[in-house]
């Protein structure tokens, strides 16, 4: 083959190689910047998410049942057992209600039956 073919080869085959170079080149460019753009939303939300849980932060620490004492625990223990059984209860009563609402509506008239007296 003569010298100049070689050099023809050769220009081609650099020239693809900076071809797909560039190419990889734009296709990472092209990641890195779509991975700022999400890093920026994620700081936005993790920064919503930090102002939101100290809002919801108690204020005060709540007491140790330790430190408390087996009385003051068990105390509001049955406060708390008491205002769960009288919500069962509401509930039940709002249930038994509705119950008699669907059997018996004060929508519909009752029914009289008519007394016919036979001559």
């Amino acid at each position: 083959m003569a010298w100049w073919s070689w050099l023809i080869i050769w220009t081609v085959l650099v020239l693809g190689l900076l071809g797909m170079l560039a190419w990889l080149g734009y296709r990472l460019f092209v990641k890195g910047r779509d991975v700022l753009r999400e890093l920026d939303a994620l700081s936005r939300k993790v920064g919503a998410l930090a102002e939101n849980a100290e809002k919801l932060a108690p204020e005060e620490p709540t007491e140790r049942a330790i430190a408390l004492g087996y009385a003051e625990t068990a105390r509001r223990h049955e406060e708390h057992e008491a205002r769960r059984a009288e919500l069962k209860q509401a509930r039940r009563e709002a249930r038994l209600a509705r119950g008699k609402l669907l059997i018996n509506p004060p929508t519909i008239p009752t029914l009289r039956k008519r007394t016919t007296n036979a001559r």
